[in-house]
């Protein structure tokens, strides 16, 4: 059997276990090359690897091992397929990651710019950097835990919808129209260039903070 590996050869090239090996072959997805018909004993071939690696690609991209039996199935040339198909998968992968690390390197500013203010109580002058809000006017009580919820969850599935990287928490602002006080409830986003009617972009600069706390009563 010098032209094939013990099952225990094979699985340790890649240092999966022994098991994993048989659950890949019960599945139907990477069987072995020769197996001993008194002994039992499963042997594998060097090119055998390829399946191997393609099926822990799978595992690290989150791909179900069933979609990998499919591919096999139908298409003569299923490596080239599952290849490009797991390349497509690792790009939108490092773009949400890529996206999640904007967000904290975002979070981290806002909270050294708030750093400085939080022994301020009530109503304070800040200075901000540029930022873009995503807004909704807010019509009632403060106090109200199930309104907030609600338009706070419709704002944030608005956002996405529109294709802005909501940065939580969210918060409250006041506009003065016409001697008269509107509140809107808004998420911080992430700069985009992107424009609806409820995107908002504040330039550097001074603006009124008020404290308010959401506890129940």
């Amino acid at each position: 059997m010098k032209d094939y590996l013990t099952i225990g050869e094979f699985a340790k090239l890649r240092g999966v276990n022994i098991n994993s090996l048989l659950y890949y072959e019960k599945i139907g997805i990477l069987f072995p090359a020769y197996v001993d018909p008194q002994s039992k004993y499963r042997y594998y071939a060097p090119e055998q690897l390829s399946t191997l690696d393609i099926i822990l690609l799978c595992i690290n991209l989150n791909i179900p091992l069933k979609a990998l039996k499919q591919y096999q199935d139908v298409n003569a040339f299923w490596q080239k397929k599952m290849l490009e198909d797991g390349k497509r998968i690792a790009k939108e992968k490092i773009k949400k990651l890529e996206t999640d690390l904007k967000k904290i390197e975002y979070t981290l500013k806002c909270q050294e710019e708030q750093d400085q203010y939080n022994a301020h109580k009530g109503i304070y002058q800040r200075k901000i950097s540029t930022r873009f809000f995503i807004v909704e006017e807010y019509l009632g009580e403060f106090t109200n835990i199930a309104q907030f919820g609600r338009i706070s969850t419709q704002l944030f599935d608005y956002a996405e919808s529109k294709g802005f990287s909501v940065v939580l928490p969210s918060g409250f602002m006041f506009f003065m129209d016409e001697e008269k006080i509107r509140q809107f409830l808004f998420y911080d986003v992430l700069p985009s260039e992107k424009k609806t009617k409820k995107s908002l972009k504040f330039r550097r600069g001074t603006m009124l903070v008020c404290k308010l706390s959401l506890n129940r009563i």
